[in-house]
């Protein structure tokens, strides 16, 4: 018998929470998508419904993830964040892909190719948080005389990756700062300066026309905590710095993460459940399919059944063990939907969502339901 344990994926959802982001954005120019790591595990496939949602540039890690997006859309903007090994130069160039440059030495390289087609260029810079990027003017002076001198290289915009959302610290306030003092003589109206989520809180900057949404995207804003304390450190911040905007969107979840109870069974007082739970009492448990290997764990403290909670017992790499009575093989198992919320998630495995969507579902069949809708449908 086949059991099926399911990753269902809502492309009109989808649809309706990019629609939302760039109108509610729409005085950014660009409106990026980061699809890193095959779109956080929903699949590239989900490209188009983003398109029509009027994104117009996306955004990958690797060159693969980059080209492997081609096949489902030839003429979307493309950036890829990682390093784009030498010898693929020229797939990135016969792909419309642009490139990133975060140091010197690798643009040199690039140089040396003597390309005779057209590279386009962003420079990502480190914004003091010590990730990856240009942190040096003189590095930076050099990098753009290079570009200057080759009429193939094709310098597209300059980016950065904030590390924080300047709601409960001043990083933000500091990281735009750096960013702004090392590209600001470099500033162009051609050119396209983008940052990530965090600028959805701060009022826009005039040198900034591109946002890049990723979680968001999905239905999984910040997840601030509210409280006394945090409320404290956000009045100091809005007196310090002005009034934050907090979006005022109802994003929706666009996946949900489902099984089947594929065994039944008795456990009497005493007896071992898998490797670590004894029975405090004579128990009805049931097997689901979905373990370690799809970033679920006994950590998550309970599933759905039949309109119940049912408690998750044990766990191992490839299934649950749950206790609960009056429950029959194939039975529907919820693990992840709109009534659980993926915040839950986080506060019980104690991480944060980007931690959580590179371990989430790596495993399991994705299926993409409502790919065909009515424009009356629509929000």
């Amino acid at each position: 018998m086949k059991f099926k344990t399911l990753l269902e994926i809502d492309l009109k959802r989808l649809y309706d929470n990019t629609k939302l982001l760039v109108d509610n954005y729409n005085d950014y120019e660009y409106k990026f998508a980061n699809l890193k790591d095959n779109a956080y595990g929903m699949g590239l496939e989900i490209v188009n419904t983003l398109v029509k949602a009027n994104i117009n540039y996306i955004y990958v890690g690797s060159l693969k993830d980059a080209l492997d997006i081609r096949k489902y859309n030839q003429d979307i903007n493309i950036l890829v964040n990682y390093f784009v090994d030498i010898e693929e130069i020229y797939d990135a160039i016969n792909n419309n892909i642009a490139i990133t440059i975060s140091n010197l030495e690798y643009l040199k390289k690039i140089n040396e190719l003597k390309l005779k087609d057209d590279l386009k260029i962003h420079i990502l810079i480190d914004n003091g948080s010590n990730k990856s990027g240009i942190s040096d003017q003189l590095e930076l002076k050099e990098i753009i005389e290079i570009i200057n001198n080759n009429k193939h290289l094709l310098l597209e915009g300059f980016y950065s990756d904030l590390t924080s959302i300047g709601i409960e610290d001043e990083y933000y306030y500091h990281q735009v700062n750096n960013f702004y003092s090392l590209i600001n003589k470099y500033i162009k109206k051609d050119l396209i300066i983008h940052l990530n989520e965090p600028l959805m809180y701060h009022k826009k900057l005039d040198y900034i026309n591109g946002i890049r949404f990723d979680l968001s995207l999905f239905g999984i804003e910040e997840n601030i905590n509210e409280s006394i304390f945090t409320n404290w450190k956000i009045k100091n911040i809005e007196k310090k710095y002005g009034d934050l905007e907090f979006p005022n969107i109802d994003l929706k979840l666009i996946f949900s993460i489902t099984s089947e109870v594929m065994q039944v069974g008795k456990v009497k007082k005493g007896e071992l459940v898998g490797r670590n739970y004894i029975a405090k009492d004579d128990i009805d448990v049931v097997l689901v399919p979905i373990g370690h290997k799809d970033g679920i764990t006994k950590a998550i403290k309970y599933v759905g059944i039949n309109g119940f909670k049912r408690d998750i017992i044990a766990d191992e790499i490839d299934y649950i063990i749950v206790s609960g009575k009056n429950i029959k093989i194939f039975d529907k198992v919820y693990i992840i939907n709109e009534e659980r919320q993926i915040y839950d998630f986080l506060t019980l495995l104690k991480t944060n969502r980007y931690y959580l969507m590179s371990v989430l579902n790596r495993n399991l069949t994705k299926v993409y339901i409502n790919k065909e809708y009515k424009k009356e449908d629509i929000l």
